[in-house]
This record gives C-alpha cells, sequence and structure tokens, in this order.
C-alpha cells in the first residue's frame, strides 16, 4: 500500500510540474544565469550569442540551458525585462528559437513582449 500512495504521489506531482511548464514547442527552455557582466567580455563565452541592444558596455547575460539529453549549451543576451537586476544562479527561461526575445522569469504570463504563455 505505501509503494501505491508513493507512486501515486510521485505521478501527481510530475503532472502538476507539466501543467505549469512553458511552452517547449515555442523554443522556450529553464535556465540558470551563470554569468553577468558587459557584452564585450562576456559574448565570446556563449555557445550561442544573441547580442544585446547596447554594445560592448551593455549588461549581458550568459544562461546555461539544456536542449536535449544531458549536454547543456550556452546562450549569451542582453536582453530581459527592464527593471530586472539578473545575477549568478537566478532561474530564467530564454527562448532558442528567437534572439529578439527577452529572458523572462519564471512565474510571469505570456505578453507580447515575448515571455512564455503557460
Amino acid at each position: 500500500m505505501r509503494l501505491f500512495l508513493l507512486g501515486v504521489l510521485t505521478l501527481g506531482g510530475c503532472s502538476a510540474f507539466d501543467a505549469h511548464s512553458f511552452d517547449r514547442s515555442a523554443g522556450w527552455r529553464a535556465g540558470e544565469v551563470v554569468s553577468v557582466g558587459r557584452a564585450g567580455e562576456l559574448a565570446s563565452g556563449a555557445d550561442r550569442d544573441c547580442g544585446s541592444d547596447g554594445g560592448a558596455a551593455a549588461p549581458y547575460a550568459i544562461v546555461r540551458y539544456r536542449s536535449a539529453g544531458v549536454h547543456s549549451r550556452s546562450l549569451g543576451t542582453g536582453r530581459w525585462p527592464a527593471g530586472v537586476q539578473l545575477k549568478a544562479g537566478d532561474a530564467v527561461e530564454v527562448n532558442v528559437l528567437d534572439c529578439a526575445l527577452h529572458l523572462a522569469l519564471p512565474g510571469q504570463s505570456g505578453s507580447s513582449s515575448g515571455t512564455p504563455s503557460r
């Protein structure tokens, strides 16, 4: 009986997580900020550079995400919501298909600004 209840709780937890996940088919992936600095200093350290809107001195972050399987990739960008102060270790959502979209913070609802729909 204990194993049965444990299995039900485990499956329930997984389905609850899936119900709140972002739209992977639209290119959104969970990520973690690994470094924050200036575009000119960090851009060469990313697997994919999505640029920034302000040149080499603009704020820039490198985000590590899982693309498929066990290997992770990194994406560098200077695009995130105004007023947000990112730091290493922050959880974000990144769109790996469209560099023009801003990073999104977990829990944001969809909008025309490029945040993922839930």
